[in-house]
């Protein structure tokens, strides 16, 4: 299942590059547009979608304060 995030937060498009890989490595895999502002995150069919934003965001802010995560409407 893709689930799709705005992200918020990020100063460069190198850094978004290495927030992508430290999701890919949390998740099953991540794709991260630094200029759309946008992270769609592959997870397990039975994935509770308001819990994979929350771990998307720990991942976040352990990567640079400020970085936010949010489900896309």
């Amino acid at each position: 299942m893709k689930v799709r995030c705005d992200i918020e937060g990020l100063d460069c498009a190198a850094c978004a590059a290495k927030l992508e890989g430290l999701m890919a490595k949390k998740f099953k895999g991540a794709n991260l547009n630094f200029s759309m502002g946008s992270l769609v995150l592959d997870v397990d069919d039975d994935a509770d979608e308001d819990e994979v934003v929350s771990q998307a965001n720990e991942v976040a802010a352990g990567f640079e304060d400020g970085i936010t995560v949010a489900l896309r409407d």
